[in-house]
């Protein structure tokens, strides 16, 4: 069974276009740009999903990527990650830590920061599948790094899957597993089996008796 594929992108609307081509899912990077960026490009997505018929706007899967840095004091994580902000290369001489996180999904701050924003994201692209984030970035080291880890699945995933699911529709699916791929073809084969008409069975004529010639009787 092959898996789900998905196409990714950080500002060509050509791969929203072949996304939704071949109904697909559709990834955004979602760093290094403007939330109006990130909007366009999953509405291109959606509304060409269902123009080449896989299904409504609705239906189309969105992922979404996202960067944080996080410590239980929002100004403490601030301080502690503009060092590495100002000597990344993707980063540093460009616009400041401050504007960046104002002007890009980058947070940094506390976990609730994260949460908060994370869930707004919703607000720009409408339900959604799923959610990456990037943590080992700009040098931090691997200490750090696990730090973050530790933060993001004890005091963040927790609370988005929980509050994602708050007001759901019920007909926005869920994004395809290799599981939810099997069973969705086994389940196409069984109702292909059944409505296939049943195949004529060909009688196999009896064979003939043998003549008994007259006169002659078999005793017991």
């Amino acid at each position: 069974m092959p898996p789900f594929e998905w196409h990714g992108s950080i500002r060509s609307p050509q791969i929203a276009e072949q996304a939704a081509y071949y109904g697909d899912g559709f990834f955004h990077n979602n760093i290094f740009w403007p939330k109006d960026h990130v909007q366009r490009m999953v509405e291109l997505y959606r509304r060409r999903f269902e123009h080449y018929g896989h299904g409504r706007a609705e239906d189309a899967i969105v992922g979404l990527g996202g960067q944080l840095f996080m410590r239980h004091d929002s100004q403490a994580a601030i301080r502690e990650f503009r060092p590495y902000f100002d000597a990344a290369p993707v980063y540093g001489g460009g616009p400041s830590l401050e504007d960046y996180m104002d002007q890009t999904p980058l947070t940094v701050g506390s976990p609730q920061q994260v949460i908060d924003r994370t869930l707004a994201f919703r607000d720009i692209v409408g339900d959604y599948q799923r959610q990456l984030f990037l943590v080992d970035h700009a040098g931090l080291p691997l200490k750090t790094v696990l730090e973050q880890l530790d933060l993001l699945g004890a005091e963040v995933l927790p609370v988005l899957r929980r509050e994602f699911a708050k007001g759901r529709p019920a007909d926005v699916p869920d994004a395809p597993t290799h599981a939810s791929l099997v069973a969705a073809r086994d389940a196409a084969l069984s109702a292909e089996k059944d409505d296939a008409p049943d195949e004529p069975v060909e009688a196999t004529p009896a064979a003939p008796a043998e003549p008994v010639a007259a006169g002659r009787h078999t005793a017991a």
